[in-house]
């Protein structure tokens, strides 16, 4: 331990790969890499490049100020709270359907039941309810950072023996992406919404951050803290591109397709693995692509309700007289049932689902982006701890990126 002094502060970054990867990399990636082959690459390492900044604020701000991000949001004035407040509870609903959806499906292959897809999902929901009411999600995560690696070390596996496997391809050239092909920009911005996660998880990597805290209130350094996220970062990074590569080795240019269904897209993904590592790993790899999709799940139902109550009572002056752990009772209840209404509309099609769901936070992004940029380099970060110049000028890029290519997509799509 002495010589990896970092080792004791790993923490909030692995929790942040634990949320992050999930629809974004085995849903999106995958697709990107089956549909377009290699041609995506690039805008996968390009989408985690800009958003870094607006993600590492998460662990700054919170090590320098010891305070949450949220705090951060106040400190610019009560409108970015608002802004902050509406994006949450217009999309906490969105996301928490579309990652129990995925979810579901990996649930019915492990199983082998049949069931309709709102009201099995219904059933993770409200085990996932029992789970946190019980208190047993701290057992849960100790136990998701060893099924997180696992899936990582088999993915990393089957990416490489990929480039080996005998899988025919068809005579003429695959799909190449295009950017004024509306279909094509359309999967574009679905892609780098979710990827590697919605902005507003910030926010989450703060409170865990908090939650670092030593017994006498000590953070971690801000060397190590910035050690374990970078790890987490970098980490999922690697890993969408692993999963973009799997796809475009097994199933670019063979006339395959993923289906829009949730239980057939699970096994079609597991079969991936198998194709390229043998069919005695099928069950080893459901098992944990299902536990990586339950935590993922998981930690979304119980983030969102917290943030949200946070935001809330900053907001509302009669719901500071509700305690904090009863308002976050009353949001998860609304989270819940939101989501199920939502999968009882779209009970027939994840792909719709998906690609909603994540174009709706790539367009929510660059005002994210914006806030988050003022709380990185404001007054309250002294300047000696500001990020070096560098990292100023790369998040101005992005929040340029983010809004002009945001206005590309609404004008070719509505107007």
């Amino acid at each position: 331990m002495r010589r990896f002094p970092f080792l004791a502060y790993l923490g909030p970054g692995l929790l942040y790969a634990g949320a992050a990867v999930g629809v974004s990399h085995l849903v999106q990636s995958t697709r990107a890499g089956a549909v377009y082959g290699y041609g995506l690459l690039f805008v996968v390492l390009f989408a985690n490049l800009i958003k870094y900044p607006f993600f590492v604020v998460g662990t700054r701000y919170t090590i320098i100020t010891g305070k949450s991000l949220l705090d951060g949001y106040e400190a610019l004035g009560r409108l970015p709270v608002w802004i902050f407040f509406f994006i949450s509870i217009g999309t906490m609903c969105i996301i928490v359907a579309t990652v129990t959806l995925v979810t579901s499906g990996l649930f019915s292959n492990l199983l082998g039941i049949t069931m309709e897809p709102w009201l099995l999902c219904a059933i993770i929901l409200v085990f996932c309810f029992l789970l946190l009411a019980i208190g047993k999600f701290a057992a849960l995560d100790g136990l998701m950072k060893w099924i997180v690696v696992l899936l990582t070390v088999s993915t990393i596996v089957a990416m490489i023996l990929s480039f080996y496997a005998a899988i025919p391809k068809l005579e003429t050239e695959g799909k190449s992406f295009s950017i004024s092909n509306l279909g094509d920009v359309a999967f574009l911005i679905a892609l780098m919404g979710w990827m590697p996660i919605p902005i507003e998880a910030a926010v989450w990597q703060s409170d865990w951050t908090l939650a670092k805290k030593t017994p006498d209130g000590k953070l971690p350094p801000m060397k190590y803290a910035m050690i374990d996220f970078n790890i987490g970062y970098i980490g999922t990074t690697l890993l969408a591109v692993c999963f973009l590569a799997l796809g475009s080795n097994m199933m670019y240019n063979t006339g395959a397709e993923f289906s829009s269904q949730a239980v057939s897209f699970a096994s079609e993904l597991v079969k991936l693995y198998t194709s390229a590592i043998g069919s005695w790993s099928y069950p080893i790899i459901l098992i944990a692509a299902f536990f990586t999709m339950f935590s993922t799940t998981l930690t979304c139902f119980d983030a969102y309700p917290r943030v949200v109550s946070n935001a809330s009572r900053r907001l509302f002056k009669p719901l500071e007289k509700i305690p904090t752990e009863k308002l976050y009772w009353y949001w998860i209840v609304i989270v819940g049932v939101g989501s199920i209404l939502i999968l009882l509309f779209f009970r027939t099609n994840m792909k719709s689902l998906v690609d909603f769901a994540t174009t709706v936070s790539f367009l929510n992004a660059p005002v994210l982006a914006l806030i988050h940029h003022l709380i990185l380099f404001g007054k309250e970060i002294p300047k000696e701890q500001r990020p070096k110049p560098w990292m100023n000028l790369l998040s101005w890029f992005g929040i340029l990126f983010l809004f002009g290519f945001s206005i590309y997509y609404i004008n070719i799509t509505f107007l």
